[in-house]
């Protein structure tokens, strides 16, 4: 078994990963200033007890590294791997600078391909919404970043004077009667329209219908599902990417 950790923008997740998929996992917000106890405390409580023979961190939030690869030498003896271009991933990435593609989309593309079949597009809801573009031939090709639909739903409420900051929640109306329906439709409805847009654009570039459709991410469950796409639902890729990467790095 190996511990595999997604430092997020908004979550922290550490899973315990084997072949079969995640055993147990731990997830906790992703406080700035906080200290080495924090980390230290969510991760001792998930290993306790486990046999853990490895450890592999993709992360976003680089101020977090030193401390989170402090804990897990302290508690497990063990330094861990962090996920960057420079690892074998099994993937080849066509961006401009190989070296800049975040931690983890790799980790998201190297998932996806774990369970299916290229060409792929995965849609990680978060923070941000992120699109990975994947081909048959394992290669990554680019994708896009937008603003997540919590994300636009802050910057209304903080950027307005009257708009106040509301949950994200779906709605069936398109024509909004009230202020809160209008924001719900603006952000949370116009993210799905988005979504499908940016979809139906990947595919007249690529002259390909027949791709495979994965969304992941914290706000996906009630987003895909007012999508016109058939989208894939699958939680589960970051820690799927994270043990794929760590099999192929661990000689």
């Amino acid at each position: 078994m190996i511990l595999g950790i997604d430092v997020g923008n908004t979550n922290i997740v550490a899973s315990i990963i084997n072949e079969q998929g995640v055993i147990d996992e731990e997830r906790y917000e992703t406080v700035r200033d906080c200290k080495y106890s924090y980390h230290e405390e969510h991760l001792r409580k998930l290993v306790k007890d486990k046999t853990i023979n490895g450890v592999i961190i993709s992360s976003v939030v680089p101020e977090f590294n030193k401390q989170i690869e402090e804990v897990t030498i302290n508690i497990l003896g063990i330094t861990p791997v962090f996920v960057s271009s420079k690892l074998k991933t099994g993937i080849h990435i066509k961006y401009d600078y190989p070296e800049k593609l975040g931690a983890d989309l790799i980790t998201v593309a190297v998932g996806a391909l774990s369970r299916y079949q290229g060409p792929i597009i995965v849609v990680d809801i978060g923070t941000a919404t992120t699109f990975s573009v994947i081909s048959e031939n394992n290669e990554y090709l680019g994708g896009m970043i937008a603003p997540g639909p919590y994300t636009s739903i802050k910057a209304l409420a903080s950027m307005t004077s009257q708009l106040p900051e509301i949950e994200v929640e779906v709605t069936d109306k398109v024509i909004g009667t009230n202020t809160i329906d209008c924001m719900k439709i603006g952000t949370i409805t116009a993210h799905t329209v988005m979504i499908d847009g940016m979809i139906d654009k990947v595919m007249k570039v690529l002259n390909n219908t027949n791709i495979n459709i994965i969304a992941t991410g914290g706000e996906a469950k009630d987003i895909i599902n007012m999508c016109t796409h058939k989208i894939i639902l699958d939680k589960n890729l970051i820690p799927y990417g994270l043990y794929e990467i760590y099999k192929k790095n661990s000689g």
